[in-house]
């Protein structure tokens, strides 16, 4: 009897501490929920956003590649204006990504004989080739169109 009545107030000592704990754990998933429902919300608030950010993204993509184009064009030109000496008259000037082709007059035979040892020691020319030249006797100057390769 004394066996019996213990295993009874064990049994209902556990049924009480299981129903006890139902009201906890109830609490814990409803806490949960209401947590997982706020991140949930600011998880959506940020999708715009991050459309947005997409959207720029694609759209800086060819600004940057753009603009790497032109920092390397800006390069060349600058190398190249750095090797004109006076007395030289450019009239067309064509730079693409391999190519440089010039046109020009130089008022002396010296100030053309400057420009073309400029233009060798330019370290980011491969080849250099003078397509044309032209002495005029009466102004005594030299007209010339060079082609050059880069690099």
């Amino acid at each position: 009897m004394t066996s019996g009545r213990v295993m009874v107030v064990l049994t209902e000592f556990v049924v009480l501490l299981s129903f006890g704990s139902r009201f906890y754990f109830d609490k814990k998933i409803n806490d949960l929920s209401e947590v997982i429902d706020q991140k949930m919300a600011q998880i959506e608030s940020f999708s715009e956003i991050e459309t947005q950010i997409r959207s720029v993204l694609a759209k800086q993509k060819p600004v940057v590649s753009y603009l790497e184009r032109n920092i390397n064009f800006a390069k060349k030109y600058d190398d190249l204006s750095s090797s004109v000496p006076k007395g030289i008259l450019m009239e067309k000037v064509y730079i693409d990504q391999n190519t440089l082709r010039l046109t020009g007059k130089a008022e002396t035979e010296l100030a053309f004989a400057n420009f073309l040892s400029n233009m060798k020691k330019m370290d980011s020319l491969s080849y250099l080739n003078i397509r044309d030249t032209n002495f005029e006797q009466n102004t005594k100057s030299v007209t010339f169109t060079i082609q050059a390769t880069y690099k």
